[in-house]
């Protein structure tokens, strides 16, 4: 059984841990995993779970069960991880793995298009935003932009989360948001994007 629990932090500041290694370091260390080094398994466990929580908890608030969608994920990728494909971004890769798994814990599948179940959400704010918002910034600038965000559809407050936040490119966008294709991710981001900007004038 995985003993780790996730570290105390608060909502609005949930990913103040390292993002992680280089896309070289990555390959490195996941082919070690994927070839049985325990080793190599226990430093991506600790290195991502908190990363994994934050990003559970913004699709699904329930503690209980994003701490247990994140223990199966583990422990089915560690059972079955002679089986497993390589990869350049373990993040993008857990990411994908844990959003899949939440997502069928709760039985709430749900369609690629925009108007999809109204239970099912993605929520974010950039109070302790690192790359779009500089932290001299006022608060007053800082509630507009968080309200602005709260009127966009889930699937474009998501976008805007992986893309800004996140750093994933258009193709990683479209694969863990199961997209049609690279423009369509690209155009999602665009909208909303274009949304903010209107928001915001």
């Amino acid at each position: 059984m995985l003993s780790r629990q996730k570290s105390t932090f608060t909502s609005e500041n949930p990913l103040e841990a390292n993002s992680g290694s280089d896309s070289k370091e990555d390959v490195v260390l996941w082919d070690s995993f994927r070839i049985g080094n325990e080793s190599a398994f226990i430093r991506i466990y600790e290195t991502y779970f908190d990363r994994l929580y934050a990003y559970g908890w913004r699709i699904c608030k329930k503690d209980a069960l994003v701490q247990d969608a994140i223990q199966d994920m583990f422990i089915e990728l560690r059972k079955y991880r002679s089986n497993l494909s390589p990869t350049d971004s373990i993040k993008f890769y857990l990411f994908k793995c844990l959003k899949r798994t939440i997502i069928k814990e709760e039985g709430k599948w749900y369609s690629n298009l925009e108007d999809i179940d109204s239970s099912y959400f993605f929520d974010f704010t950039f109070s302790h935003e690192k790359h779009l918002i500089d932290r001299q910034i006022n608060e007053e600038v800082k509630e507009k932009l968080n309200k602005a965000i709260a009127l966009l559809s889930p699937r474009k407050r998501e976008v805007i989360y992986y893309y800004f936040y996140e750093g994933l490119n258009y193709q990683q966008i479209q694969e863990i948001m199961k997209l049609d294709n690279i423009k369509s991710a690209r155009n999602l981001i665009y909208k909303a994007l274009g949304f903010l900007r209107e928001v915001l004038k």
